[in-house]
């Protein structure tokens, strides 16, 4: 497996703890502000809540190209760093995409 994949693996891996981790959250708060249950629930789900990984917040994330893995200079619309876009720009292998200099 070349560096890029295990990047590329790595990444998705992340993400997939990210959306489970947001789930629990959700899940933890809409328990801290039930009123009707009890008060030693609330203060589990709310223990609970403050100990979450870091890595499970949002701006931990970074988008990556999926050709390269490269973090920076990615369009969110293509997935793609800006190295690639104008690679594949200039071949006209994007649709709707105009390359300004050659």
């Amino acid at each position: 497996m070349g560096i890029q994949k295990k990047k590329i693996y790595r990444d998705k891996i992340k993400r997939k703890s990210f959306l489970k981790n947001e789930f629990k959250k959700i899940i933890l708060q809409s328990v801290l502000q039930n009123f009707n249950s009890n008060n030693l629930s609330r203060i589990s789900a709310m223990k609970k809540l403050i100990f979450l990984k870091k890595k499970s917040q949002i701006s931990r994330q970074n988008n990556m190209c999926l050709v390269t893995a490269r973090f920076g200079g990615v369009f969110q619309t293509h997935d793609m760093s800006r190295h690639i876009m104008k690679k594949l720009g200039k071949f006209n292998l994007l649709h709707n995409l105009k390359i300004k200099s050659w």
